[in-house]
C-alpha cells in the first residue's frame, strides 16, 4: 500500500489525527462487542475459562513481530496490554492479588501483566495470595519469584511446590530502586526502612553514601513508606510511585547497585494454559537416596533434549536432610519429549508434580 501524503499545515495534520483516532475508537469498540460476544458462546457451551495466557502472549508477540511503526515494540505491548485488559473485564471480571500494601513492585507487576482495568487486592503476605486463589477460581496472583542479583524468593517456591495451584504465566519487571523522606536532605536521615531484598539489592550504594545510618526491614516496600509518613530522620527504600502515593520526596533514584537489576514474577491461578511457541515448563521431585540419584535425572534431561535452564534444591520440611529439587526448562508438558521426559523420572524419583506449564516472559 501506498504511502500517503503528509498534510503541509497543523490543522490539516490535527485533523487527520482526529480522523483515525475516532477509527481506532471504533475499531476497539466493536473488539468489545466481539468479547462479550465470545463470553456468551463460553456460557453456552459450558466453557469456564475466560483468561487465556497462552492467546495473549501469541497476539501480543504476533503484533510486536508486525510492528512497522516508530513506536519501540516495548510500547506496542502495553499499548494491547491496556486495550485487551479494558476489553476483557466485560466478558469476565477476574480478581488480581499481590503482595501489598500499595506501591510495592508486586502491585507494579500486577499492572504490566493484566492492565490496569482488572481489579487488584493486595494481601499481608504471600501465604494469603495463594489461600485467595484457591478460594477464588476466577482470581490469579502475582508471585514474586527469583531476583537476578540475589536468587530465589524461597517462600514463594516453597508454597507452590505445596500448592495445588499452578503457575499459568510470567513477566520479567526492571527494578530500580529510589530513596525517599518527608526530609528533604539525605543528611538528615538516621534510619532506613526497606524490604530485606531492597536493602541487598542497593547494599554498595547505602555503604558508600550512608555507612553511619540504621537500616530496619520491614515486609514491603510499601510498609517502609507508611511506617516513615510525616516522620524527621527517617527513609525508605522503595518504587518511585511510592513517592505520589504516599507524599514523600524522592531523595535519590536508582540507587540499586546493578543497573540490570530484574525480577521474576510468576502468575499462578487454577488451570494449565495451552501450548504457544515458546513456553516453559517448572516441575518438582524428590530423589531416593541412593548414590548419582542427581545425575540419573540430570543423564534422562538431556536424553530427551530438555534445555533445562533451572535446578534447585530445597530441604522437605516433614522429613529432616532429605531435599526436593525445583527444575524449570523450555517447552509445554503436551509435548511428545516432554510426556516421555517424564514417564522416565517417575522410575527414577517420588513426588513428581507439575507446578505450571506456561508462556516464556515476552
Amino acid at each position: 500500500m501506498a504511502k500517503k501524503n503528509l498534510p503541509e499545515n497543523l490543522t490539516d495534520n490535527r485533523k487527520e489525527i482526529d480522523h483515525i483516532d475516532q477509527k481506532l475508537l471504533d475499531l476497539i469498540h466493536e473488539r468489545s462487542r466481539l468479547v462479550i460476544n465470545a463470553g456468551k458462546i463460553k456460557k453456552k457451551s459450558g466453557d469456564k475459562t475466560f483468561y487465556r495466557p497462552d492467546r495473549e502472549a501469541s497476539l501480543i508477540k504476533f503484533l510486536q513481530k508486525k510492528n512497522k511503526s516508530s513506536i519501540p515494540t516495548e510500547n506496542i505491548k502495553f499499548i494491547f496490554k491496556e486495550i485487551i485488559s479494558a476489553c476483557f473485564i466485560l466478558e469476565k471480571k477476574i480478581k488480581v492479588y499481590f503482595l501489598g500494601p500499595r506501591g510495592t513492585f508486586s502491585e507494579i507487576a500486577a499492572v504490566k501483566h493484566f492492565g490496569s482495568s482488572v481489579e487488584k487486592l493486595e494481601t499481608e503476605n504471600i501465604q494469603n495470595i495463594f489461600k485467595e486463589v484457591f478460594k477464588n477460581k476466577n482470581s490469579y496472583g502475582v508471585l514474586p519469584f527469583e531476583n537476578s542479583i540475589e536468587g530465589m524468593v524461597n517462600q514463594s517456591l516453597d508454597s507452590l511446590i505445596e500448592s495445588d495451584l499452578k503457575i499459568c504465566s510470567e513477566l520479567e519487571l526492571s527494578i530500580e530502586h529510589c530513596l525517599f523522606s518527608s526530609e528533604k536532605s539525605i543528611k538528615k536521615l538516621s534510619v532506613i526502612y526497606g524490604h530485606p531484598q531492597a536493602f541487598a539489592q542497593c547494599r554498595n550504594w547505602l555503604n558508600r553514601n550512608l555507612p553511619k545510618v540504621k537500616f530496619i526491614e520491614v515486609e514491603s516496600s510499601a510498609k517502609a513508606a507508611q511506617l516513615i509518613k510525616k516522620k524527621s530522620g527517617r527513609g525508605c527504600i522503595g518504587p518511585e510511585n511510592i513517592s505520589e502515593i504516599y507524599s514523600l520526596n524522592l531523595l535519590k533514584d536508582k540507587i540499586q547497585d546493578q543497573k540490570t537489576n530484574t525480577t521474576r514474577f510468576l502468575i499462578i491461578g487454577n488451570e494449565f494454559p495451552s501450548k504457544t511457541s515458546d513456553d516453559k515448563t517448572s516441575i518438582s521431585l524428590s530423589l531416593k537416596n541412593e548414590q548419582g540419584a542427581l545425575l540419573k535425572i540430570l543423564q534422562i534431561v538431556n536424553k530427551h533434549k530438555i534445555n533445562l535452564t533451572n535446578i534447585l534444591s530445597r530441604p522437605v520440611k516433614k522429613n529432616k536432610w532429605q531435599y526436593s529439587f525445583f527444575l524449570e526448562f523450555h517447552g509445554h508438558v503436551s509435548e511428545r519429549n516432554v510426556t516421555k521426559l517424564f514417564l522416565e523420572l517417575e522410575k527414577v524419583s517420588y513426588d513428581l508434580k507439575v507446578l505450571g506449564s506456561y508462556p516464556r516472559a515476552y
